[in-house]
């Protein structure tokens, strides 16, 4: 059972990888080469994750060490 979850996880993985590098192929492609509205919003999307990410990983970071103690 814990091998059949693995292999999941591992095709979820590949499939997010897969997903990540066409969005930042096509955001490349419209922001950077076609320089397009669109493109524009896609790049906003990305920094807003990108805050979202560092935001999430100092909370956890504090939470874990206020844990500790």
């Amino acid at each position: 059972m814990l091998l059949k979850k693995t292999r999941r996880y591992q095709g979820e993985q590949k499939t997010f990888l897969i997903l990540a590098i066409v969005f930042t192929a096509v955001t490349f492609i419209l922001n950077n080469i076609l320089q397009t509205a669109i493109g524009g919003f896609l790049m906003t999307l990305s920094l807003l994750a990108f805050v979202v990410v560092i935001i999430a990983a100092v909370y956890y970071i504090i939470k874990f060490y206020i844990k500790q103690h």
